[in-house]
Parts: structure tokens; C-alpha cells; sequence
């Protein structure tokens, strides 16, 4: 089925997106002007929630970005400079009118880097080092290390017990053997055999047979033999199968049933933690300073024992207002810290190891120097 957006008539910008079977049954449905959208075999830009709708090119595009961005002919933003084309990572400066480095590769040729440093033009093409002339400089440290340490904190949510089976084909040391005991007899009715017509549909690589007691087209005659355990010529016998459970065997003596065994399985008790894992700004905010629900006013009526907002109590009269005395509600703050445990663990590093022995890895820049 199409898609539909709904444009605001005025700013042309996209307040939603639906399917439907056509524009008008959306007019009539909702109201506002609607426009078909994602029209693949005209080119057109699929449309979200937030996009613009361009009128002279019947197309769609993100918001503009950058008031020096222009748009092409297939309605994408496009920069007044063309983006560096390497594996540094960039962010467009508007004031500038230049691409920033945000992330650069650079090398321990010259050392470790501290918050700060310089970086210039290593000997390895496409790389940074530290050193001068500086290009950029480098916000964090880094220590050109396989992996980090990384700090949060961890309390325990829930701790619950799952029971989990595992089975066997054959007899195991704490597996209990699961088994039934069957029997067949031949299904005894009137008459010598039952007719009946059956089709096989597949589905999904399932056989569905489908019997019923007319001829149809498609459908093939099948006949069962009701009063005979052995072939005859041109029937099937009808075998009926009869279980009966290892305790009510062994009660009464059947004879005539086998003993049938499943699989053998041994429950386990797992416990399963799960843990609840925040960062150390996340932390912070659990002292006593953080407000869960801010401060405010409330004005308490003592007849009726109900209270109200600000909002309510400056509709009031001067009468109405002498039924209510004010009552401050301090706010209310949290102290979760108590709860967490400091934890910490090895993340790997994204780091290259080029020749000569140098490392590299990504770190991130400041700013463009002059």
C-alpha cells in the first residue's frame, strides 16, 4: 500500500506519515492536506515525521542543516566544500565554512597523549602524531593500550530461579528414564471397511491432509479395513493405538504392551542475576541532592479534606480562597547510592599496529588550530 504525510500547510513541514489506500480517503478520514510520499519509480524521497515538503520538486528532504547548505536535484543537502575523503572523522564548522576534524588517527611515534597536546603530520601517511606544527589537539589521554579500564556501577535487580531440562537419547547417571507403555488393536466396526477421500496440502514444509466423505476434485479415494490386523489387497487397517503410563503397567499386568522410552532428562536449578548497570555521571545523581519530584504549593481545604494546585486555587474568589490554608510541599529527593557497588572492566580498544612496531588508534580533537 502507499504512504501518505500530512504537511503543514504553512511551513510545508511533515506532522506524520501513514499507509493508506489513497490521499483522499486520508482528507476525508483526518482532515489537512496530504501528499503521496516515497514514490520509487519518480525518484522521491521517503518522508518522516519532522521532514520538508518541497512543492516545485513534489520531493521531501531532512530539515537544512547548515544555512549554507543548498539542495541538489534529488532534494539532498549538499555542503559548500566537499568532505575530506580519508578515515578521520569530521563535523562541519558553519562559521568556518570548513570541515573539523572530530576524531584522527594518530601514532605513539612521539609518545603518549595527554588532554591537550598537539598533533601534527606523522611520518606515516594519513596518520597524526604528537609533535609541532600542531593541526589539532587532542581532548582526551591515551595511552596506545589493547583495552581500558572502564569504571560503573552495578546493583542486583532481581534474582530468580529457572528450572531447566536437559535430555538424552540414552541412560545417564541423575537422568530418570521418561517412558509409556503402548498396545495396537484393530479399530472393531460394522462393515468390512470405512471409504473416505483425502488431499495433502503443504504448508511451510508441513503435510495438512484434509479427509472428507464425498468425491471432490482433487481429492483421492482411500480405503480401511476395520475387521482385519493383516493386509488386505486394496485396504489399509485401521490401528488404534493404546498408551498407558509406567506406574499403571506395572499395577496391572499387561502383557501385550511394549515398553516405549521417550528420552531420559535431568532437571537443574539455574540462578539467573540480573544486574542493574549506570554510569559514574548516572551515580552522581543518586545522592541526596537529586530532586526525584520538584517542590511545590499546595492549599489544603480541612472540611472537605481535599487540596489543590496554584493553578486551581487563583481561579478562586476571595471567598473561596478563605476555605484554604497554604501548605508548602517540600520536594522529594533520593539517595540510591548505597544500593550500587563500584565495578569495573576491560574494554578492548580499537588500535592498529602498523610497521616499525607503531601503534595507532582514534582519538578524539578540539578543534582546527589556526
Amino acid at each position: 500500500m502507499p504512504y501518505f504525510a500530512e504537511i503543514n500547510p504553512q511551513t510545508n513541514e511533515v506532522l506524520r506519515v501513514i499507509v493508506a489506500d489513497n490521499k483522499t480517503w486520508c482528507e476525508q478520514t483526518f482532515g489537512g492536506t496530504w501528499v503521496q510520499t516515497y514514490k520509487k519509480t519518480e525518484g522521491q524521497n521517503y518522508a518522516w515525521k519532522g521532514y520538508i515538503y518541497h512543492p516545485d520538486r513534489e520531493n521531501f528532504s531532512p530539515p537544512k542543516p547548515y544555512a549554507s547548505w543548498t539542495l541538489n536535484d534529488k532534494c539532498h543537502w549538499q555542503c559548500p566544500a566537499a568532505r575530506p575523503d580519508d578515515e578521520h572523522e569530521y563535523t562541519w564548522d558553519e562559521d568556518t565554512q570548513a570541515w573539523k576534524h572530530t576524531h584522527v588517527w594518530a601514532t605513539d611515534e612521539n609518545g603518549l597523549l595527554e588532554a591537550g597536546d598537539g598533533l601534527m603530520a606523522s611520518n606515516v601517511e594519513g596518520y597524526f602524531t604528537k609533535g609541532e606544527p600542531a593541526v589539532v589537539t587532542v581532548c582526551d589521554c591515551c595511552d596506545f593500550a589493547a583495552s581500558r579500564t572502564e569504571t560503573y556501577y552495578s546493583n542486583i535487580v532481581s534474582v530468580t530461579n529457572s528450572n531447566v531440562l536437559t535430555t538424552s537419547e540414552t541412560e545417564q547417571e541423575g537422568y530418570v528414564e521418561n517412558c509409556y507403555w503402548t498396545s495396537s488393536t484393530v479399530s472393531r466396526y460394522v462393515g468390512n471397511a470405512v471409504a473416505y477421500y483425502t488431499n495433502v496440502v503443504v504448508y511451510d514444509g508441513v503435510s495438512v491432509y484434509t479427509n472428507v466423505e464425498t468425491a471432490q476434485e482433487g481429492f483421492t479415494p482411500v480405503y480401511t479395513s476395520n475387521t482385519s490386523p493383516v493386509e488386505i489387497e486394496g485396504y489399509t487397517p485401521v490401528i488404534v493405538y493404546s498408551n498407558v503410563s509406567s506406574d499403571r503397567y506395572d499395577t496391572n499386568v499387561y502383557t501385550d504392551y511394549t515398553k516405549v522410552i521417550t528420552h531420559y532428562s535431568n532437571i537443574s536449578v539455574v540462578e539467573e542475576v540480573t544486574y542493574s548497570n549506570i554510569t559514574a555521571g548516572e551515580y552522581a545523581n543518586l545522592n541526596t541532592e537529586y530532586i526525584v519530584t520538584p517542590g511545590y504549593t499546595s492549599f489544603v481545604n480541612a472540611d472537605s479534606n481535599t487540596t489543590i494546585r496554584v493553578e486551581q486555587y487563583a481561579t478562586l474568589t476571595p471567598e473561596q480562597r478563605a476555605d484554604y490554608t497554604v501548605q508548602p510541599v517540600a520536594p522529594v529527593t533520593s539517595n540510591l547510592q548505597s544500593d550500587y557497588t563500584l565495578q569495573t572492566r576491560e574494554v578492548p580498544t580499537h588500535m592498529r599496529e602498523l610497521e616499525g612496531g607503531i601503534r595507532a588508534m582514534c582519538v578524539q580533537c578540539d578543534h582546527l588550530l589556526a
